[in-house]
Order: structure tokens, then sequence, then C-alpha cells
């Protein structure tokens, strides 16, 4: 017997459907029922195949010459009136659709393709069920469409990435000067060095050749006025095998400007640093010669011509002693603290070593004897006081203006009292100070007076250059001596604080790393 493929309704049954039920989709044959005047009114089901049953969940024979309308829930009344358009129209239809069963409420999506066949009276339904597919693509928009809002969120940063045969997938973000354009969207689906200027495409094709390798890349360049941040490198499936190349750029033309300019700053910082220096120099050498000299002729005309000059002459003589002396003592005050400031002074703590407190204070309170014996100050020392890292001459700066001041800063009718201690504190209790380092030991000294106390509202202020609470008649000094103990703190990478009350004395804390500052 002949069969005629072209029209399958003519083709053996069991012939057609042993090769129906091979396909991995469902199929249906549908015929058309009309009403009198001709209209579409419901179809029947001609034929079946396995993966229809098993996705209608309904067997072959109680399908095969019903009604849809008797068979399917109604819920599929838009499949039908596709399939309508069909049979009227002779012109075939492909799209996704959707269905959620009636009992189960489950939601189904399939790959759908209904094709005019016969006489113009039957329609061939072909479904695919792709819900997985659905739910991959859907769930990799919603992962592309937050991707896009991250990166799109972060300041400066734009992201490139490309499939396996180098490929723009997605783009977005303000594109460095790297590329030909720096609109985002125009790279999508062109080769990715295709889209770099040519100076740069040599190195970028082994960037990301390497990358879909496996390779990672980070490093900073800069194009057409950018300096940007880069990182090319693989991604991967849950399986760890490479499935894409991601290029990442960050924008930090202007923290490279910053940068650029504090260098700058520091360089102007260095030069000015070595002015201060050579000022050093004059203030130790130029500005104290003519200081030796008016002294010089001051004592000459003290001893010489005291007799020739009356009580108003003496008394000028007098003052213009005692101005050079002080400004004498200004000078050296400046020297000292401009060697703590300068290069040459920081030079110092390339090679620090261990400082034994106790014997430095023991060595300061030898060279106060003087001053001690005239005010009948005691003074108490813990005798095992830490041992610190730092500069011997600079620390015994610092302890000497603090025990002076002890010393000084009493009403005259009292005896100075001063007691020192010591101990070791964690960073954690360290009070906040630019540079703190609260993972490590600090050393702790602490210089207790019953002196006249301190307002607190001046305590930040005495720190100062030239800084003096009281006249020179109540109390000597330059103004220099704690602006001097706190830059030598602030040298080896402590600090200094205080807690005073007014007439009750003062006490200074010293606080100093156990390791290194170099």
């Amino acid at each position: 017997m002949k069969v005629n493929i072209a029209d399958p309704l003519q083709t053996p049954a069991t012939l057609w459907q042993k090769a129906l039920d091979q396909s991995a989709s469902g199929i249906l044959v549908a015929q058309a029922i009309r009403n009198k005047d001709g209209d579409i009114e419901t179809f029947t089901i001609q034929l079946a195949n396995r993966q229809a049953e098993k996705t209608l969940r309904l067997k072959r024979e109680s399908m095969l010459g019903h009604t849809v309308a008797e068979l399917l829930p109604q819920t599929l009344a838009p499949l039908w009136s596709k399939v309508a358009d069909v049979v009227e129209s002779g012109e075939s239809q492909h799209s996704d659709f959707y269905y959620q069963t009636s009992y189960t409420r489950q939601e189904l999506w399939f790959d759908l393709c209904i094709e005019p066949l016969g006489d113009g009276q039957c329609a061939v339904l072909s479904f695919t069920d792709i819900t997985a597919l659905k739910n991959a693509s859907q769930t990799l928009l919603g992962e592309s469409i937050l991707f896009k809002t991250l990166s799109s969120s972060v300041p400066g940063m734009s992201v490139v990435v490309v499939n396996y045969f180098q490929k723009v997938l997605f783009a977005n973000g303000n594109l460095p000067g790297l590329f030909k354009s720096s609109n985002a969207d125009e790279l999508i689906g062109q080769r990715i060095t295709d889209t770099i200027l040519p100076n740069y495409q040599d190195d970028w094709k082994r960037y990301i050749s390497t990358a879909l390798m496996g390779e990672q890349h980070s490093f900073s360049d800069h194009w057409g006025g950018w300096r940007c941040e880069c990182y090319v490198g693989p991604v991967r499936n849950e399986r760890g095998n490479i499935v894409m190349g991601i290029c990442v750029y960050r924008d930090i033309s202007e923290q490279f400007r910053q940068q650029q300019t504090l260098q700058r700053m520091n360089h102007d910082l260095k030069q000015s640093n070595h002015s201060l220096e050579q000022f050093a120099y004059v203030a130790s050498h130029d500005l104290q010669e003519p200081l030796r000299k008016i002294k010089s002729f001051g004592d000459i005309l003290g001893e010489r011509y005291t007799k020739q000059l009356d009580e108003t002459g003496v008394d000028i003589v007098h003052r213009m002693q005692s101005a050079a002396d002080r400004m004498n003592d200004l000078i050296k005050s400046l020297l000292s603290y401009a060697r703590i400031t300068t290069p040459s002074g920081l030079a110092k703590f390339q090679k620090q070593e261990l400082i034994n407190v106790s014997e430095l204070l023991s060595g300061i309170q030898n060279d106060l004897e003087i001053a001690i014996q005239e005010r009948g100050a005691v003074i108490k020392s813990d005798p095992n006081l830490p041992m610190v890292p730092g500069d011997e001459t600079q620390l015994r700066q610092l302890f000497q203006n603090l025990l002076t001041n002890a010393i000084k800063f009493v009403r005259p009718t009292q005896r100075p009292e001063v007691s020192i201690t010591g101990q070791l504190v964690r960073g954690g209790d360290v009070p906040e100070f630019p540079g703190v380092d609260h993972l490590q030991e600090y050393a702790l000294f602490s210089i207790e007076d019953n002196g006249i106390g301190i307002d607190p509202e001046n305590f930040e202020m005495i720190f100062g250059l030239f800084t003096r609470l009281h006249g020179r008649q109540q109390f000597t000094g330059s103004g220099i001596g704690l602006a001097t103990c706190k830059r030598v703190a602030e040298n080896h990478g402590g600090t200094i604080t205080l807690e005073s009350k007014v007439n009750y004395g003062t006490t200074f804390h010293v606080y100093l790393p156990l390791h290194t500052t170099a």
C-alpha cells in the first residue's frame, strides 16, 4: 500500500503513532467543529503522542474523538483561540505559553508551535516544557538587574562582562578613556577588543584571554585623562567552570590628583623644614652673637659707669640685661624645639634605643639639683618605670620640661611635691589621637604635682608655642616647654594628656608605644 506522507491522516495510525511517541515535545492534532454558520465552535482531538499524555495527564483513548471542551479546563480557552486563528488564516504561530494547572496550581511555561494541516480544518500543536529554562532566565534577568543596580550605585565604577568568545554580554557605567565610546550600550554584542582604542588592543587581548583561562589581573593605569583601578578575571559557574570574563574599572582620577597634590605639599613641607633647619643655625649663631654683645656692653656699663648713672640709668641697664637674658633663653628654647621638628632631628628615629626611664629621671634630678634644693621640693619616682624605645635626648627634654614645670608652678609658700609613676596599658585604653594603634601596648608615665593647677578651658592651648598663662613676674619661662613635650611624644608615636584642678595640682599623662615607630 502506498503511504501519502503529505497527509498524516491517511498514514497508518501505528506508524505515525510510533514516530510521534519518540518526540520530547507534546503533539496534538486537533480538528475544527463548526456551527451551521461556518464558525468554529470547538475542536476534537484526532491524534496525541505519549508526551502529550504525560503533560495533560490524560490517556490517549480518553482524548481521541472528544472535544477539547469536554477534556480540558476552561483556563485553556486562550490556547484554542490561537488554534482557531491558525486554522482560519492558514498561518502558523510560535510563542511562549503560560499555564497554571487546576489541581496542583503548578505554574508551567511551554514553547508552543501551531501549524495548519490538511484541508484547513486541522492544526498540529507542538508544545515543549520550558519551565526550568524560563525560571532560570527570570533569575538571570533579576540578577542582571540587581548587578546593574549595584554597579550603578558605586560612584565611578563601570563593569564589562564578556562570554567565552570575548563578545560583550553586559556593560554598565561610564566607561574609561580606554574605550572608543563611553556609552556602555554600544559595546553589547561586539568583541571587546574591537571596542578598545588601537593603542591598547594588544594588552587587553592578553588580559581577556588569560582571564578566560583562569588568571586574575589587578592594576592601575590611565587613559585619556582617566586614572583607573582595574580588575580583570574569570567568572565561574556552580561547577567551577569558567563561563565568562569580567572587567571592573574604578575611576580614581580625583584621588590620584589629590595624591599628586599631597606629594607636592609634602615636597613644599620638606622645603619649609629645610628653611626651619637653616633658621635653627641662624638662631644658634647669628642671633645669639648680637645678644652676647648687648649683654657684654651692659656688664661694662654696670661695672664701670654705675657711679656716673643716676638711679633711673641703673634701672635701665638692669632692665636691658634682663631683656637680653630672656631673649637668650627664648632663642635657646626655640632652637631646641626646632631641632626636634626638622628632618635632621627626626632622622635619629631610624635607629631608636631602648631607654631606661628610671635612669633618665635620676640624671634629670641631678641636673635640677639646685632648683630642687632652693624650693625644698620632694620628688618621688617609681623605681621600676617601664623602658621604652626612643631618642634619649628628646625624651630627656620631655621629662625635664615636665619636672621643671612641676617644681616651678607652685605657690611660693608651698613646698613642691612631685610623684612619677609608670605602668603598661593596652592600646584600647589609650586616648584617641592620630596614629594610635589599639593593637599594641603603651607605657603610661604620670607626673603629678601639687601646684597651682590649670583651668580645663586652657588644656589644649597650653601645648601651643609661646603660650603663657601667667606673667613673667610670677613665673619665668619661654612658653615653649609644653609644645616641645607634645612634639617629642608625637615623634615617638605617642601622645600627652593632662588632668588638673585649679589650686590643687596637675597630672600629665605621657603615652609612649612599646614598639618602635620607624
